[in-house]
């Protein structure tokens, strides 16, 4: 018995002089022991850094954006104090209050024709006529003003195949808006607002654009708000984190961020901001659990500042967009699968498809591959590889080992061009389209004079163009004359020359359309097959 007392006070005494030896001869005052607990000394997690102010001190915390660049932690009286919530708070209204300037709210109109059947006579007994009902309807969408000039990003999806946008910035003023082009496949569009259409008497007035962030640089967990006009509620502000990345299964695919702050229909084509206020994103869609369910139920989506600032570069500048294409889909690997394919990691990237005619395809990777390394460095995951493809420029080669049946093998692919790349729709393009139909029918157009409106009995607001010359033994000299005046195309009204070339442009191809049009005050037809 006493020599177990003995052993055990022992032990006891060599624990603790190893535990002093470890805190003044390793540890250092920069460690927290056990002497520190008998000393009544707070925990490391409210204590400053060595260096910092004084825990008893009175003095003002710094602020919490200054904190989080330096590195700081908090002091217990820091972590305690209001002056904290308070600082937090301020910085959040602030952002918002920076932000919010720069987001416009985007009203459109889409002219619909609804067909009715009436009877010709009161019962019926002769069949029924068809007449179209035409009426405006209304769409609502968000965006974010990305220049000084008065360039707007939104969705593809906001402005898509309507009659009029109008904008109201957060001053309240409401401007035109041009569509300058798109993007359908990134839901990408760009917009231009039309300062001659601005409140009557005034200066040109100044956009406040808002400046891109570097999506690449993003992470998961990062703050993220979201501005936008949802339900029509005008600069509606949420706040929520990233929630994930690159949500996306294919290098052809659109990549998205996913976050939790609250979107709605009316959101869309508004920006996601950062806690410096740059774009990181724009959002595009919510999901649904549920069929039939609009509302939030925790998912939000946003295209990547970057895809969104490249698709407008393109558009704006005319400079080209580069994407990386292999035609694979990929997927990270669980352990069942890494077990099955006799793997002892789940490093790496299981291939779970292959785009036929593809560059991935060329060179005989096949489903079930796994790639773990790619242009010379380790695969880390799915999403991160995808992320390299895309970043690749068209005709770049690549060395890739996968892992196939236990065996690793060394191929070579060649990047491609992402197919939808040449899915850009530009409004410059679709005017020189209009205008090569124009000179291969062989005529000429031009807008009305005032002279000529009055002479004509037109309004000012009565759409009309004229033809001012036709080609003799043209397409246009068997059905138009000089002086005949154009009014509609399709039921869509022609109000002036770039209007009836934009129209014109807009044509399905191998489609007959109908012009409506007056000679010697006789209204006509005449049809056209743009692609025939």
């Amino acid at each position: 018995m006493f020599a177990t007392l003995r052993n055990a006070l022992l032990l006891s005494v060599s624990l603790l002089g190893a535990a002093w030896l470890y805190h003044w001869g390793i540890a250092g005052e920069d460690r927290y022991s056990l002497f520190d607990v008998l000393q009544g000394h707070p925990v490391p997690a409210v204590v400053a850094q060595a260096g910092g102010p004084d825990v008893g001190a009175k003095s003002e915390p710094p602020a919490p954006e200054q904190a989080a660049s330096e590195g700081k932690k908090w002091s217990a009286d820091e972590l305690n104090s209001t002056e904290l919530l308070l600082r937090t708070n301020r910085a959040l209204a602030d952002l918002t209050e920076s932000v919010v300037p720069s987001v416009v709210s985007i009203d459109t109109t889409t002219t619909v024709d609804v067909p009715r059947y009436e009877p010709v006579d009161p019962f019926g007994f002769f069949g029924y006529r068809r007449s179209n009902q035409r009426y405006q309807a209304p769409g609502l969408g968000s965006g974010v003003i990305v220049s000084k000039e008065g360039h707007i990003l939104t969705n593809h999806h906001v402005v898509a195949g309507v009659d009029a946008i109008r904008v109201t910035l957060h001053s309240g003023d409401q401007y035109d808006a041009e569509w300058v082009g798109s993007d359908p496949a990134a839901d990408v569009a760009v917009l231009k607002i039309q300062v001659k259409d601005g409140p009557a008497g005034g200066e040109r007035p100044v956009f406040r654009p808002l400046p891109f962030g570097d999506s690449d640089e993003v992470r998961v967990g990062d703050l993220a708000l979201a501005i936008g006009n949802p339900f029509g509620l005008s600069e509606s502000v949420t706040r929520g984190i990233i929630s994930a990345k690159q949500r996306r299964l294919s290098d052809g695919a659109n990549e998205y961020f996913q976050t939790d702050a609250v979107i709605n229909p009316g959101n869309s084509g508004g920006p996601l901001v950062d806690a410096r206020g740059h774009i990181i994103g724009v959002n595009t869609a919510i999901f649904t659990g549920q069929q039939d369910v609009r509302v939030w139920q925790g998912i939000g989506l946003a295209i990547p500042s970057n895809e969104a600032r490249e698709v407008y570069e393109a558009i704006a500048f005319g400079r080209p967009l580069l994407r990386g294409y292999l035609g694979i889909e990929l997927s990270d690997l669980t352990r069942y699968q890494a077990a099955v394919l006799r793997l002892g990691t789940t490093v790496g990237a299981l291939v779970t498809d292959v785009a036929k005619d593809s560059p991935a395809s060329s060179v005989g990777l096949l489903p079930g591959d796994v790639i773990v390394t790619f242009d010379g460095a380790e695969v880390k995951s799915a999403d991160e590889t995808l992320q390299r493809i895309r970043l690749k420029k068209s005709g770049s080669p690549v060395k890739a080992t996968v892992i196939r049946k236990g065996e690793p093998i060394e191929l070579t692919l060649t990047v491609a061009e992402r197919p939808d790349t040449t899915t850009l729709k530009l409004r410059s393009d679709i005017t020189a389209s209009g205008q090569g139909i124009t000179d291969n029918l062989g005529m000429t157009v031009r807008d009305l004079t005032d002279q000529e409106r009055e002479a004509f009995g037109l309004r000012p607001s009565d759409p009309a163009i004229v033809i001012s010359d036709v080609k003799p033994d043209s397409q246009a000299a068997q059905r138009f004359l000089p002086g005949d005046l154009i009014h509609m195309i399709n039921r869509d009204p022609v109000r002036s020359s770039a209007e009836f070339f934009d129209l014109l442009g807009s044509l399905p191809k191998n489609e007959q359309s109908v012009i409506i049009l007056t000679r010697r005050g006789q209204r006509f037809y005449a049809v056209l097959n743009p692609g025939g």
